[in-house]
């Protein structure tokens, strides 16, 4: 049983993160047809899909840099309280440019959405790192503690489309801003819970020029990635570039590292994080080709209701992970030495992917090209399959870290996942692109029949794909799971 003095900070954590992921998933699972409508950008589907993955991309690697800034510059809390601030204003600012159809507006106050979530992620999973010290119930606290980020994304896959639809963008991206006047205020007011909780950098009293130097630094930022988000390309270099230093700076650390025991687990980190980024290249498709496979392919009328297709990966995903997320956390407390190897989970997730991939691909093969696939196919591949698989690699992935690497890196060593997290988004972006339409599209219209079969065809293809190659570097990374939990043991 946790002690229920430390079950408060925990908590008061969750709640903060359930806001910050309303806010995330309220504006992801709605920005590609945003930006693709009048009050957005009257882009493309590609050109939609493009942006919405620097958006993704940028936002996750920018948490290595927030790690760092937590670690050296501000502390943990000051950074996560900046970062909740940025995302406030963010998100409203959307809707303010939404309402007044200004570009510009809309750029500046996504870079701001960006900055905001990178100084904002790896905070609460540090602060839970320090609040509890027991390894062996880690992957029980970190499977709760996702929970609460898939709460905030089922709450925003439900509200957020259908309002938006009905009530405009401007008062959606609002509301995704008032939730952090929510969670900005209950944390204030339940500060003594975690007063005492931070790193000693977060404990000292910031210098004036700290202060200054940062607030500089992050209008500068501001400025440049507005710039970059309007260029495809410029995300890419950046992300790439950026990848490459922090991937050097990470494997470093196996020459920094003097114990040899901390240097194994180092080396079988990376090897995981090859896993993760296979993974979230299979992730980013539930934003990208799920939502636009169920625009153009999907009957939209289940259980006597007319859905929107923003909704449904969404909301059968964060179902599924809530209902497995209790199940999980009891399985992994009641076997404790007798639970599958970390290695083990992340090839068990790689398998799934593949079973809800491929599942999609029957999916397919069952169904004429020009009618309409029944959404009880994605309740049995996202819901089941890859959701499960979520759990086993985006959730464990922050146990992952705070379990193999020296906690005196514990905040970059977060913001690192975050990184291979956008490595595999940008990636899952591109493939995306690849079937996404080049034409704008008009929901009143709909494709020409020759243009429902192509693009049918095109997302058949995709989903075999990633089914087979899933399923292939899963049974490669059974093979070398044994050895890699040995080198973790040793």
């Amino acid at each position: 049983m946790l002690n229920i003095r430390k079950q408060n900070p925990f908590f008061l954590l969750c709640f903060f993160e359930y806001f910050e992921r309303f806010g995330y998933y309220g504006f992801s699972y709605t920005s590609i047809l945003f930006f693709m409508s009048s009050y957005g950008f009257n882009f493309t589907e590609k050109q939609a899909v493009v942006l919405f993955g620097a958006f993704a991309a940028l936002s996750y690697a920018f948490n290595a840099v927030g790690g760092y800034i937590a670690d050296s510059v501000l502390g943990i809390k000051r950074t996560m309280f900046t970062g909740g601030v940025l995302l406030l204003l963010g998100y409203a600012m959307i809707g303010v440019g939404a309402f007044v159809a200004f570009k510009g507006l809309i750029y500046i106050a996504i870079a701001l959405v960006i900055l905001g979530a990178a100084l904002f992620k790896p905070a609460p999973t540090n602060l839970i790192s320090r609040i509890y010290t027991d390894h062996s119930k880690i992957d029980s606290l970190y499977t709760i503690f996702y929970m609460s980020i898939n709460l905030g994304s089922l709450s925003a896959s439900l509200l957020i489309p259908v309002l938006s639809a009905r009530l405009g963008y401007t008062f959606t991206y609002f509301l995704c801003s008032f939730g952090f006047v929510i969670a900005i205020v209950n944390t204030l007011l339940s500060y003594s819970s975690i007063k005492d909780i931070d790193n000693g950098v977060g404990s000292a009293k910031l210098d004036t020029k700290i202060i200054y130097g940062f607030i500089i630094g992050l209008l500068v930022t501001i400025f440049v990635l507005s710039y970059v988000l309007r260029y495809g390309y410029l995300s890419t270099i950046i992300l790439w570039v950026g990848a490459v230093f922090i991937f050097f700076i990470f494997v470093s650390q196996i020459f920094i590292e003097k114990d040899s025991m901390a240097k194994k687990k180092i080396m079988v980190a990376i090897v995981l994080l090859f896993y993760a980024v296979i993974f979230y290249i299979i992730y980013q498709q539930k934003f990208t080709t799920v939502l636009l496979f169920n625009l153009h392919h999907v009957n939209l009328h289940f259980l006597g209701m007319d859905v929107n297709p923003q909704q449904i990966p969404g909301v059968l995903d964060t179902l599924g992970v809530i209902i497995f997320s209790p199940i999980l956390a009891l399985i992994y407390t009641k076997l404790k030495d007798r639970d599958l190897c970390l290695p083990h989970k992340f090839a068990l997730g790689l398998f799934l992917c593949g079973l809800a991939y491929g599942t999609m691909y029957l999916a397919c093969i069952f169904n004429a090209p020009t009618a309409k696939i029944s959404i009880w196919w994605e309740v049995l591949s996202i819901t089941v399959f890859f959701a499960s698989a979520e759990l086993l690699i985006g959730a464990l992935g922050l146990a992952l870290m705070a379990k193999l690497l020296p906690r005196r890196i514990m905040g970059f060593a977060m913001g690192t996942w975050f990184v291979t997290s956008a490595i595999g988004i940008k990636l899952g972006t591109m493939i995306a692109g690849y079937v996404s339409s080049g034409v704008r599209y008009n929901a009143k219209v709909g494709f020409d029949t020759q243009m429902t079969i192509n693009s049918y065809h095109s997302y058949q293809h995709l989903f075999a794909m990633i089914s087979i190659i899933a399923i292939v570097i899963s049974i490669f990374a059974f093979i070398i799971g044994k050895r890699l939990n040995k080198m973790i043991q040793e």
